[in-house]
């Protein structure tokens, strides 16, 4: 063996020992990188928590997560929800995080969930994600980001009985100034310059003006398309700034259609929002009175939400996600149109607040609530607060009748009568040769003051109040209406209790509340008004029902007003016999002069009519007229 051989033989156990050893270096040099940077396990789950604020380290990171998120999560008011779902796993410095995000969407429209990949690499410096598009939205282009939109619902109509609209959207004129036409210095007398020729506030609309921004549109007054002749348009066009914006708003379908009954809704305010603690926004609609407050939420519908992907390069956008609104429903009151027409023009002409309700008993459905055209600063039908005078000894008949008196039972019906000192006396119109004893038929029939005063020992205040209350007064207004359903304190006693058997003192009604006790006695049980067609009656706790007996005898005495009382003027009317009650209240004008509330309710067929002038004559003399009017016209 030569000497080169033995040297060969004996450098093989030392290129193995190296072999081995820098193996082992290699292996320990992988551990040691391992345990340096990890596997990225750790970065995926950062990477996930970091995702929905953008809490990046890098500024670039943080300013891509805010171009690309920062308009959705403002719109939806919060960031969205972000789960590690798989970390994948880690092969030649790299693996591939799933993650899946949920944005819970405004307007009632859901979440929005997907899932998206991102790609985590080991580098000199560790594990880094790549924040490509596509790791925040499936799909997503290099200049696009997310945003949202509002998809409106269709309004819903309110409509009569029969279907026919009554409020819902129409068109307007939204009239205003344009600031960015305007010279800052000119402003302010182009806005009271507008408001003078509009006929606003213009002291209001000049701070409006002043209070908005550079770029604003400014609204001073919004018309109906139909009224524009009744303003002076012309002129208004040559006001620097000015501009008339078309529009759809939700009105009447005339101007003072049925105030009160329908209500209105409107952009919110400033106030609105401030007082709401959040509920209400910039743009809402808000409700104000009658049946669109009630059902004001079926009306408007639910909005949807598109979720959209925008590139402003090319000022375009495509869906994401897409949740249609849920349109507005039709609401369908209890009014007859052409009955509330008819209601309306028979007191068109009054000259003090008036108002005529129309309501059908069997089913207490208000037909028609219609106002007079003067003085009406609120639906004095439905909210008013009268002394109901002598219609009101309709429910003084019936606690008489509870107390043993019979409609033949003799009564007292002197000119004047004095109680606890004071003295009252019959209406002037009441003939001198009726003073003197009459049944209980005929004190009603001709509204004798004086024979209903003198048998204030005979029922109580409480008896009284028991009665009222089985004819409908003091229940719960109907839902879809603001109004006043009267009052009878159970407590009066003395000359109030007396005045009260009469229809003074302090008893107080409203005429849909008379047309309720009327409706009461032509039902034979205590009637529940109602302005919404599917509403449901409730259930009455009604001490003392109607029986039988009393809705005979009451009907009868009635009836006896109409054939041989005050309302003989209608005791021709063709048709179902009428059956009804005058009634006269006095009141101290503004001036201190005395003067009369005149008041009627009459029922015929499945028909009342409660008809109430404010400053009138007696009932015969101003209110019969007007129903007889309305029931000629039915």
């Amino acid at each position: 063996m030569n000497a080169a051989h033995q040297a060969s033989r004996r450098r093989r156990p030392l290129l193995i020992v190296l072999s081995v050893a820098l193996v082992i270096a290699l292996v320990i040099a992988a551990i040691l990188w391992r345990d340096r940077f990890g596997d990225g396990q750790q970065e995926a789950e950062d990477l996930a928590a970091a995702l929905p604020e953008g809490d990046f380290a890098d500024e670039a990171d943080v300013a891509e997560h805010q171009r690309i998120l920062g308009p959705l999560i403002e719109a939806t008011g919060q960031a969205p929800q972000v789960e590690l779902a798989d970390a994948g796993s880690a092969e030649d410095g790299q693996r591939t995080a799933t993650l899946e995000w949920t944005w819970t969407l405004p307007e009632e429209a859901g979440t929005w969930e997907y899932t998206t990949e991102a790609t985590l690499r080991r580098g000199d410096d560790g594990w880094s994600a790549e924040l490509d598009p596509e790791v925040f939205a499936p799909d997503l282009e290099p200049r696009e980001h997310l945003d949202l939109q509002t998809l409106e619902p269709q309004l819903g109509t309110v409509t009569d009985r029969d279907g026919q609209e009554l409020y819902g959207p129409h068109p307007v004129k939204v009239l205003g100034l344009d600031k960015t036409q305007i010279d800052e210095d000119e402003q302010e007398d182009a806005a009271r310059e507008l408001a003078g020729l509009l006929g606003t506030d213009a002291d209001r609309y000049a701070q409006t003006v002043a209070d908005h921004g550079p770029e604003a549109f400014v609204p001073a007054l919004t018309i109906r398309v139909d009224d524009e002749g009744e303003y002076p348009l012309d002129e208004a066009a040559e006001v620097t700034g000015f501009h008339a914006a078309d529009q759809t708003r939700p009105l009447a379908v005339e101007r003072d259609y049925a105030p009160g009954v329908l209500g209105s809704l409107r952009e919110a305010d400033a106030e609105d929002v401030e007082d709401s603690e959040g509920e209400i926004e910039p743009g809402d609609l808000v409700a104000t009175g009658g049946v669109v407050a009630a059902e004001r939420e079926a009306l408007l519908g639910t909005s949807g939400v598109d979720v959209i992907a925008v590139d402003p390069d090319d000022d375009s956008d495509r869906s994401l996600h897409r949740v249609g609104p849920s349109d507005g429903t039709d609401v369908r009151t209890t009014i007859d149109d052409d009955l509330q027409r008819l209601a309306t023009e028979a007191i068109a002409d009054e000259d003090s607040p008036a108002a005529v309700i129309a309501l059908q008993p069997s089913s207490g459905d208000v037909l028609a609530a219609a106002l007079g055209p003067t003085g009406q600063s609120y639906p004095v039908g439905l909210v008013g607060q009268y002394s109901p005078g002598s219609t009101f000894k309709t429910v003084t008949a019936l606690s008489l009748l509870r107390a043993g008196v019979t409609p033949d039972t003799t009564l007292e019906c002197p000119e004047t009568a004095t109680i606890d000192g004071r003295s009252f006396k019959n209406a002037d119109s009441m003939s001198p040769g009726l003073f003197g004893s009459m049944p209980l038929r005929d004190v009603i029939a001709h509204s004798c003051n004086t024979a209903l005063l003198l048998q204030h020992d005979t029922v109580d205040q409480q008896e009284l109040a028991e009665a009222a209350t089985t004819l409908g007064i003091g229940q719960e207004a109907p839902r879809g209406l603001d109004a006043f359903m009267g009052s009878v304190d159970p407590e009066d006693e003395g000359l109030e209790h007396a005045a009260a058997m009469m229809g003074q003192g302090r008893v107080l009604t409203s005429p849909l509340s008379m047309a309720v006790v009327l409706a009461s006695v032509k039902n034979g049980e205590t009637v529940q008004p109602r302005i919404l067609a599917d509403e449901e009656p409730s259930d009455l706790d009604i001490e003392q029902p109607l029986t039988e007996e009393e809705t005979t005898q009451m009907q009868e005495m009635l009836r006896g007003v109409v054939t041989d009382g005050s309302l003989d003027d209608l005791a021709d009317l063709p048709g179902d016999p009428v059956i009804g009650k005058t009634g006269t209240a006095e009141w101290t004008d503004e001036e201190g002069e005395l003067a009369l509330h005149s008041w009627v309710i009459v029922a015929q067929g499945d028909l009342v009519i409660a008809v109430f002038v404010e400053d009138g004559s007696y009932g015969s003399v101003t209110a019969g007229p007007i129903a007889r009017e309305v029931l000629e016209g039915v």
